[in-house]
């Protein structure tokens, strides 16, 4: 337990080529006292954490990555709390300004500047609407390369749905709907009123359905135009095919939760067609694919906690 403004939470699996940097950036924030490393795998990622100074625990059992953060929270105390994925990089003066932003706004639930990604050096979509069917419907069919071309880039700048796709960073701190929890800072007191994370989320999704309900508890959120974190992305996952299953379980969870009815049909249609296109890809894992994708969350939808 500590009594300083800022301590940080990072969860990890698999981590350990990417854990000391991410701690070294970590430790150069000014004033960030206590940094938490939850270690769900098996690699040896707690002790080299342990080793660099983190508060180092392991849990090898793997709840999941809010679950993982709930415990983290459980073991500080400062106000303020820097969430962030092992794979990234903070900058650390960006860090401090978010931090002296947040003491002058106290209606601020989360903020989060522009993560970039580091095989491309782009910025990553990490603000913006809540995906919605239209953006399940997207991926499924992979419309996604469209917005290579300029054209389609022009017309998805003039789509409330689509700009922040296309137009990664904000002109000024401005209030969204939705933050990536990538480098999350967040406030202490908003994320314990909400209940932290929802840890039927095992991940992806989890950082959209906590957005949603600091949205309805009143909170705002914020994007900030200034370069936040590098973010090594997906570097967890052992295959491309395993990331894009667990995509779909996170983000259809959500779905699951706060779609209305029309919109939950067509994001279920859509990760049908997704599905199954992951099961012609890959015949041996057909029915994990249907299992995450579709079944799961038709029952968390049938009968939801």
């Amino acid at each position: 337990m500590t009594g300083a403004a800022l301590d940080s939470i990072v969860v990890a699996y698999g981590s350990r080529a990417d854990i000391a940097p991410c701690i070294e950036s970590l430790q150069a924030v000014r004033g960030l006292a206590t940094i938490v490393v939850v270690d769900h795998g098996t690699d040896g990622t707690v002790e080299v954490a342990s080793a660099l100074g983190a508060l180092a625990v392991s849990d090898p059992s793997n709840p999941g990555f809010g679950a993982g953060h709930n415990h983290g929270m459980s073991l500080i105390s400062a106000p303020f709390v820097l969430l962030v994925n092992p794979d990234a990089r903070v900058i650390p003066g960006a860090i401090e300004e978010g931090l002296t932003l947040m003491g002058r706004r106290p209606e601020v639930a989360a903020l989060q500047g522009v993560i970039t990604d580091a095989a491309t050096g782009r910025p990553e979509r990490s603000h913006g609407v809540a995906l919605g069917p239209a953006h399940l419907w997207g991926r499924a069919l992979h419309l996604r390369v469209l917005l290579r071309w300029p054209p389609v880039q022009a017309l998805a700048r003039r789509v409330a749905g689509l700009s922040d796709h296309v137009e990664r960073v904000p002109i000024g701190p401005v209030a969204t709907e939705a933050l990536a929890a990538t480098a999350l800072l967040v406030r202490r007191r908003a994320f314990e009123e909400v209940g932290g994370f929802d840890q039927r989320f095992f991940l992806y999704g989890e950082d959209m359905d906590l957005s949603r309900r600091f949205r309805e508890a009143g909170w705002t959120l914020l994007a900030l135009p200034i370069p936040w974190a590098v973010h090594r992305a997906g570097s967890s996952h052992r295959s491309s095919w395993q990331r894009e299953v667990q995509w779909w379980r996170g983000t259809m969870t959500f779905a699951a939760k706060w779609y209305p009815p029309r919109d939950w049909a067509l994001a279920l249609c859509a990760a049908v067609v997704r599905a199954t296109t992951l099961a012609i890809r890959r015949p041996s894992g057909a029915v994990a694919a249907f299992g995450s994708m579709v079944s799961d969350p038709r029952r968390e939808r049938a009968h939801p906690h």
